[in-house]
């Protein structure tokens, strides 16, 4: 022990004319911690040094021009062996942990429609999203990480580049809906009764946000649907057609039951639809619609369905 301490005090005559390595320098700074402890240091007491300036480590022991030889107290060394083991081990840990502590939180970009707009977004990775009317989507500027992710209040339709590597996950206020590339619809506007999710190409997990009991897995064609108020899902088959058709204002009714045209309808034109005869509801009738008011729609459904209507402003009443 004596040995080495009269070789740690050689070494420390070396430092102050400025001939020690980075190597030597390390091997006093363990010796004289120790000087200014009762003991071994606790983890505990490392600890507390650990807290000490890094800054005057820097200016005390490992300055950037070598100064003049200067002989300084003990008490003054023991500090700055201290500061040095501070920087070491902070140093040490920053650049182990640099890309951890130091990443940015992922910016979120917000985009908003009006209620006579549509907008086409395009992401970072090549993704291609249609914004419906009076529709909200927030979205990372670039992607990052192990999973792609957007949030969507409103409609819009998707069509994800494939990455199997990066799931692309669209969060709502009651579902998350995953994809790895595919193509898909999602009516979640907040004052809508029903949410749905319908498939145009590939396949879809939808998850209920809350209560994450359950995946439905859906295939092209597929349409689910979730009702805010029994907060139950029923599961049907669409016209592929028609998932795009408030883009394009073409609608392909092929025996639809006239609730489900309803109900299209509703979300293409923004109305409210009222049946009086619940029985009409069932009636099942084919029809193509293209770029026509709903005055015109619905007096072709009338002829076909053979049901009287009136229209009083938004509200569509059918009896």
């Amino acid at each position: 022990m004596q040995n080495e301490r009269k070789h740690l005090e050689e070494l420390f005559r070396k430092y102050q004319m400025g001939l020690v390595t980075e190597e030597e320098k390390t091997l006093i700074a363990r010796w004289l911690i120790q000087l200014d402890a009762i003991g071994q240091l606790t983890a505990d007491q490392l600890a507390v040094r650990q807290a000490l300036s890094q800054g005057d480590l820097k200016e005390h022991f490992f300055p950037i021009e070598t100064a003049k030889p200067i002989r300084f107290p003990i008490w003054i060394r023991s500090v700055a062996a201290s500061l040095l083991i501070l920087s070491t081990i902070t140093g040490i840990f920053y650049f182990n942990n640099k890309s951890h502590y130091w990443a940015p939180p992922t910016a979120l970009r917000e985009m908003m429609t009006g209620t006579t707009e549509v907008k086409i977004i395009t992401l970072g990775d090549g993704t291609k999203i249609t914004l419906n009317r009076k529709s909200r989507l927030k979205y990372p500027v670039s992607f990052s990480g192990k999973t792609r992710e957007v949030f969507l209040s409103g409609e819009a339709f998707f069509e994800v580049t494939h990455n199997p590597k990066s799931p692309f996950k669209v969060h709502t206020d009651k579902l998350d809906i995953q994809v790895l590339g595919t193509s898909f619809n999602i009516q979640a506007s907040g004052g809508d009764k029903e949410l749905s999710v319908s498939v145009a190409s590939g396949k879809v997990g939808v998850t209920p946000t809350k209560a994450k009991i359950k995946t439905y897995m859906l295939v092209t064609g597929d349409q689910l649907s979730y009702n805010r108020s029994t907060e139950k899902f029923s599961q049907s088959r669409v016209d592929v057609a028609n998932i795009k058709a408030w883009q394009t204002g073409k609608f392909i009714f092929r025996n639809e039951t006239l609730e489900n045209i309803a109900h299209q309808l509703k979300r293409y034109y923004k109305v409210t639809i009222l049946f009086k005869n619940k029985s009409l509801l069932a009636k099942q009738i084919s029809l193509k619609v293209k770029n026509q008011s709903i005055d015109t729609v619905m007096k072709a459904l009338s002829i076909s369905a053979e049901f009287r209507y009136r229209i009083e402003g938004n509200k569509v009443v059918i009896w």
